[in-house]
């Protein structure tokens, strides 16, 4: 049974930390991250009067995209790059040497975790990611028009297996 909560504060959205120890520079440039969502399709079952639905034996988890400034030499573009070619065909060995096992995965993937502060800026939960590996990185946009000089940012997709919350 579930209880009632007794918090009455809300979640803040520009509170939180990525720790991902394969990308130390996308850890410190992080703008956004998302919570991704979770969902089942469900299953049907047939009936003489109507189809019952009943829920399904798989979950299917959304991708984890990561927002992140690009500092001057880009070296967190660089490193998600680097991680993706090397995921792929590479040209040459020292491509494929970007895959050097991690502390905390095989190489190919790594473990990655959310943390999400309170309002007194403490932990208070840690989204969990297991085998995280990215998909996709988008593309700077560099533009001299601008009147501001907001640096520019980019995605970061991931796909990994799952995610657990930890309080």
């Amino acid at each position: 049974m579930a209880t009632l909560t007794t918090n009455t504060n809300y979640l803040s959205p520009v509170e939180f930390q990525l720790v991902l120890n394969r990308l130390p520079n996308v850890e410190f440039f992080v703008q956004g991250a998302n919570i991704p969502g979770i969902s089942t399709s469900g299953t049907e079952r047939p009936s003489p009067f109507k189809t019952i639905n009943e829920p399904s034996d798989k979950v299917t988890y959304d991708d984890f995209t990561v927002t992140v400034l690009c500092d001057e030499d880009m070296v967190a573009f660089r490193e998600v790059s680097d991680w993706l070619v090397a995921l792929t065909y590479p040209d040459t060995f020292d491509q494929y040497a970007g895959l050097v096992p991690a502390p905390d995965g095989d190489g190919k993937k790594s473990d990655g975790s959310l943390v999400v502060l309170n309002s007194n800026k403490n932990a208070n939960l840690t989204i969990k990611f297991t085998d995280l590996f990215p998909v996709s990185i988008s593309g700077l946009q560099l533009n001299t028009a601008e009147s501001d000089l907001t640096p520019p940012t980019f995605e970061v997709t991931f796909k990994y297996s799952k995610y657990t919350i930890e309080v």
